[in-house]
């Protein structure tokens, strides 16, 4: 009986060494290419595959046929794709076989021989190494799918205060990140201070006007790209003109919107663009001092596509006041950020 759960021991761990070496040997490219794939991607990997080309030896990861020939109703966001599918169920056999032939060698082998027991201690150590190596291969393919959280550059937010009088505002920042660029500079303690004005005129302590305050910073945060819009590049300033009236913002702050973002969107065949909400707002808090009476806030997040994705579309009337609805000491911020 003892040879027999010898056999399976080794048995079972060459097998898991076979299969620990070529997932430590291949592991690497799989990774590489599935972050790279998901931050062209990020919200098309319901239907993905894994590919090997024998010329370079290198795998990747890829929308299968079925992605293409699917109806966008079935076009549904899943936790993994195809590979970290695999790899759990392999994790899972390797734990349930090396727990039962350890149990069954405790149980049948003799305990006074030294020799049984030194083998089988070696047996325990080595398959629970290998266990622990596919645990780190899973958990390096999990901490690279969407809905992580990543450090966004979010350029080219401004903030506009229009207001029926002339008093003293303090905008302070409370942001999940790190500030890069501020114009007026940002003061850390109090923050950006100044006049209001009607025509949004904004005053500062030394008499300095500004049309707006200006920053940007590195934020850490969750871009959600569940719903949004696919949009071709050409069509990109035709497709602003529509959605920031629908956000609310007037013609000229959707004019300089467009005029900082519309170079970007153009230079690309198609765009995959969301408007974010809560995700950017738990990221970048404002805190006004006094509370303005309306707040019109659009962050734009965007990223370049070869091809055209089916994506459900946002509601945008309803994230932000109409113009027509803004009243007394108002607050308009737009923004956005590109991902790479």
């Amino acid at each position: 009986m003892r040879r027999y759960i010898v056999i399976w021991l080794v048995v079972i761990l060459l097998v898991d060494m076979a299969a620990y070496g070529i997932m430590v040997s291949t592991g690497g490219s799989f990774i590489k290419s599935n972050v790279e794939y998901k931050k062209i991607y990020p919200c098309v990997d319901a239907y993905l595959e894994t590919y090997y080309d024998e010329i370079t030896g290198e795998h990747s990861i890829g929308p299968s046929k079925e992605y293409y020939d699917a109806e966008p109703s079935i076009h549904e966001s899943q936790k993994h794709s195809v590979y970290i599918y695999y790899t759990e169920i392999i994790v899972i056999l390797d734990i349930l076989l090396a727990g039962v032939a350890v149990f069954l060698y405790i149980i049948f082998t003799n305990r006074n021989d030294r020799a049984d027991v030194s083998l089988g201690c070696s047996f325990l150590f080595v398959l629970f190494l290998v266990g622990f190596g596919f645990f780190g291969f899973y958990y390096l393919h999990t901490i690279t799918t969407p809905g992580e959280i990543i450090e966004v550059h979010y350029a080219a937010p401004i903030i506009y205060l229009y207001d029926e009088q002339e008093r003293e505002a303090t905008v302070k920042l409370d942001l999940n990140g790190e500030l890069t660029c501020t114009y007026p500079k940002y003061n850390e303690e109090t923050g950006w201070v100044v006049k209001t004005s009607a025509d949004g005129v904004l005053t500062d302590a030394n008499g300095r006007q500004y049309e707006y305050l200006y920053w940007e910073a590195d934020l850490n945060t969750v871009p959600d790209f569940s719903k949004g819009f696919c949009v071709r590049g050409e069509d990109s300033a035709a497709f602003l003109e529509k959605a920031l009236s629908d956000l609310g913002l007037s013609d000229t702050e959707a004019n300089a919107f467009i005029m900082y973002w519309l170079p970007q969107l153009e230079e690309n065949p198609y765009n995959i663009v969301t408007f974010q909400t809560e995700t950017y707002e738990n990221a970048a808090k404002l805190n006004v001092d006094p509370i303005p009476d309306t707040v019109v806030r659009v962050n734009m997040v965007f990223y370049g596509s070869d091809e055209y994705v089916e994506l459900e579309e946002q509601d945008l009337t309803s994230m932000n006041p109409a113009i027509s609805e803004r009243e007394g000491f108002v607050l308009v911020e737009w923004g956005g950020a590109k991902l790479a």
